[in-house]
């Protein structure tokens, strides 16, 4: 994404750096719930409610960096970017 302004978009299409955040092909349920019910995700993720795509953007990367691109984080990052393109955000 370097260079890129993400504010320009109104759609973000998932070749435009949030490909990024593809790392399965699947994952179970129990793992993807398991994932997404810990706390400090939770706080994460609630921290990002209403904010720009680039703050959310900026925000998973950094969590992939601080958990140290664990599974778990993995699962958790995917999870939240497939949320955003069923909602229309990004493509």
């Amino acid at each position: 994404m370097q260079g890129c302004d993400l504010l320009a978009f109104k759609k973000y299409s998932i070749n435009e750096g949030w490909s990024k955040f593809n790392f399965f092909d699947w994952i179970p349920t129990i793992i993807r719930l398991q994932s997404v019910k810990e706390d400090d995700w939770q706080l994460v993720r609630k921290s990002m409610l209403g904010t720009t795509l680039e703050f959310k953007y900026e925000t998973l990367k950094k969590w992939l960096v601080q958990n140290n691109y664990s599974e778990k984080s993995k699962v958790q990052t995917q999870n939240y970017m497939q949320a955003l393109r069923r909602s229309g955000l990004i493509e």
